[in-house]
């Protein structure tokens, strides 16, 4: 499972069954981008900075999925939340 995904859902408890450490001797690092040693590493990094090529392409409609979400689910931010506020 995705670490980022993880943190992103917030789930309760997480549960594994082995380690890294103990999978490793079984494991074959054979992706393109992809390494056990420096996967975690790459979290960290600047986007340009990934060994994953990556491409930032800017559109102000891009934030337009964010805001019909907020619209149609009633959220609004808590004012102890926004900076300045």
């Amino acid at each position: 499972m995705c670490l980022g995904a993880l943190y992103y859902c917030s789930p309760d408890e997480v549960v594994f069954l082995t380690t890294r450490d103990a999978y490793e001797p079984h494991y074959v690092d054979d992706r393109k981008y992809f390494e056990l040693a420096t996967f975690y590493g790459e979290f960290a990094k600047e986007w340009d900075q990934r060994r994953l090529p990556m491409r930032y392409a800017p559109s102000d409609a891009a934030v337009d999925v964010y805001r019909l979400w907020q619209e149609h689910n009633g959220g609004r931010r808590n004012a102890t939340s926004v900076p300045g506020q």
